[in-house]
């Protein structure tokens, strides 16, 4: 096959056909030829990198084969393959390229994530079906409910296996991990990063299996197109600055990161009210599965210039023409960032990333810092410590910040030995009393109130 020098099934000339796939991309290369050699593999590289196609392809060759041999599943609920995905949105992604492929291959497959309907759910529990891809938490309940049969399973993929083990999947993954068998099972781990909880947790979960670490090389590194920018603002300027680089700055498509979905919830409120021209959708945890996923489709299909989305949309959207990622605040943990700049610079195109920098994150900054050094296969620019590159100053300026409003009476003054005012300016001695006298004074109209102090938690 003109696609890679292995052997795989004729049936799939036809999907590279219709998807227009002449060459295999670096890391399809080195990962196709290991699953049909039947080993155990742990993948690293790069978001955008053809990671996905890098199993897909030579799980349903196999299948495929098999079929053709005269084996037909017929045991309902039992899989030949798993694909085990973080979110929702990840494993539609991978449900939809394996459904591309088995337009061609006639292989049936089933998805199995939260919210799905009745009717699907009992599909999955009393059909037939080669291939399930699903998320740990449904995994474990049908399990559990004897929905699901993993007697038959000869292939397991966790794709971004780093993710699994940061949104606490892990008691699933220990619940799920018992029902397999490891003498006729061919397991995979993809990721992008691996930290040392997940290399030490795959060491101690299956000691008796040999894994082949395959790592991208530079030769096909997407992410060493992607350049960094930092934009140093208070928390009280994120809206205007993020408005201003709306209207002087951004070009394309992109999608803002926030970390939290009532930041997700303002910042399009905010927006939509200042530029009320701009296509943009939301997208966040606590949306509806229904609109969840029409806002994720028109975003996908380019029916919208600007997703605000919290890190539910770092995994699971593949946009090739993605230009720019603005985090309106770093991520709390360095593998979200890694994930949030896998969102551009997809298949070698080059990318934008825009960091809010808050006075607090320079903590988080070393953090990310310290992981895109010891993940050297990502080439991914670490955060610059500058304000902004020179060439992208166009948008930020001076943002004057209205001051609070404060209570009646004078702006507060102090004397030269920073004394104590009141309202009408006069100083206040200080007699050295305790916090009780101080909060006298307070209500009695001094400027500043004073300190509260956590006193911690009463113990009985």
């Amino acid at each position: 096959m003109a696609f890679l020098h292995v052997p795989l099934h004729p049936g799939l000339e036809g999907f590279f056909k219709e998807e227009g796939i002449k060459t295999a991309t670096a890391i399809q290369k080195r990962v196709i030829p290991e699953i049909l050699d039947r080993k155990s593999i742990i993948v690293l590289s790069e978001t955008g990198s053809g990671k996905t196609l890098s199993y897909a392809l030579p799980i349903c060759s196999k299948l495929k084969t098999k079929e053709d041999e005269g084996v037909k599943n017929t045991m309902k609920c039992a899989p030949y393959a798993m694909i085990v995905a973080p979110t929702r949105e990840l494993a539609t992604q991978i449900y939809n390229v394996f459904k591309s492929i088995s337009h061609h291959t006639k292989l049936r497959v089933r998805d199995l994530t939260g919210g799905d309907t009745n009717a699907k759910m009992k599909s999955v529990a009393s059909g037939s079906y080669e291939i399930l891809i699903a998320t740990p938490s449904r995994i474990k309940s049908a399990l559990r409910h004897k929905e699901l049969n993993l007697n038959q399973l000869q292939y397991v993929i966790f794709d971004e296996a780093d993710q699994l083990f940061d949104m606490g999947f892990k008691k699933d993954l220990d619940t799920i991990i018992e029902y397999f068998d490891m003498n006729m099972t061919q397991f995979g781990f993809i990721t992008a990063t691996l930290p040392a909880d997940v290399e030490q947790f795959i060491i101690d979960r299956f000691p008796a299996i040999k894994f082949e670490k395959i790592a991208g090389g530079d030769s096909h590194a997407p992410q060493s197109k992607v350049e960094t920018y930092n934009v140093s603002v208070t928390p009280a300027e994120k809206n205007m600055v993020v408005k201003m680089f709306m209207e002087k700055q951004a070009q394309g498509r992109g999608i803002i990161f926030t970390n939290q979905k009532n930041q997700a919830e303002e910042l399009f409120k905010y927006l939509t009210e200042k530029m009320p021209k701009l296509k943009m959708k939301l997208l966040h945890g606590d949306l509806e599965i229904k609109e969840r996923e029409a806002n994720t489709r028109s975003f996908v299909e380019g029916k919208v210039q600007v997703l605000v989305a919290t890190d539910v949309a770092a995994r699971g959207i593949d946009i090739k023409d993605l230009v720019w990622v603005l985090n309106y605040g770093l991520p709390k943990t360095a593998i979200y960032y890694l994930h949030r700049c896998g969102r551009v610079a997809r298949g070698g195109r080059k990318g934008m990333v825009y960091n809010l920098v808050a006075p607090h994150d320079s903590k988080m900054i070393a953090q990310i810092n310290e992981a895109i050094a010891n993940q050297s296969h990502l080439n991914l620019e670490v955060i610059p410590e500058e304000k902004l590159k020179s060439q992208e100053k166009k948008f930020e300026k001076k943002v004057e910040i209205k001051k609070p409003a404060t209570f009646r009476g004078k702006p507060t003054k102090k004397t030269d030995n920073a004394e104590l005012v009141d309202r009408r300016g006069r100083a206040v001695k200080s007699s050295g009393r305790g916090r009780s006298g101080a909060k006298a004074d307070y209500k009695k109209g001094l400027s500043e109130a004073p300190v509260k102090r956590n006193r911690g938690i009463k113990r009985r």
